[in-house]
């Protein structure tokens, strides 16, 4: 009857209590190391996303992209947006950019695409990229022409001027939300 005694049985509840506990915290240990390792590779993913362009799979960098990137540069308002939406909206995962989206093809049959380049600025995140404004500078770099995606023709920078008004955004006050 030793074995059946109130100490005896308070022992192997205790026991039994402390084995319980110990299995639960294991269990959860397990849990919350399987889920970190878990999302290890969905942070590589969304890293490497990041760095790549979804509209175009990578960035097309050369002697004559860097040049007209360089001219659009000379168009403040354009740089001007670029910048003030970043600096309100951007963060490591969503951000306007500006990129050479096509190059001249002297095998193209339309002016546009044989002596243009296509540079576009968009709003990159892992989720979408859309598509601002398409803008063509001209390989020799000495004139920029943009397309209106709306009424799908070409016109000057003052064209783009007028249809969206980007010095006012790029000079708006910053809200406070």
């Amino acid at each position: 009857m030793r074995g059946n005694s109130l100490p005896n049985q308070l022992c192997k509840r205790t026991f039994a209590c402390v084995i319980n506990i110990v299995t639960q915290q294991i269990f959860l240990l397990l849990v919350l190391i399987t889920i970190s390792f878990a999302q290890n590779p969905v942070t590589k993913i969304r890293d490497k996303t990041k760095q790549i362009n979804l509209t175009v799979g990578s960035a097309i960098d050369n002697e004559g992209t860097r040049k007209a990137l360089k001219a659009m540069n000379k168009i403040p308002e354009v740089a001007a947006t670029i910048r003030r939406y970043n600096r309100r909206f951007g963060n490591d995962s969503v951000q306007a950019k500006m990129f050479v989206d096509r190059e001249p093809d002297e095998k193209a049959q339309d002016s546009l695409m044989k002596n243009y380049y296509e540079v576009v600025v968009v709003s990159d995140s892992a989720n979408q990229t859309s598509r601002w404004f398409a803008f063509f500078v001209r390989k020799d770099y000495q004139e920029i022409l943009f397309y209106d995606l709306k009424q799908s023709k070409t016109g000057g920078i003052d064209d783009w001027k007028k249809i969206w008004p980007a010095s006012e955004f790029a000079t708006a006050p910053k809200r406070k939300y």
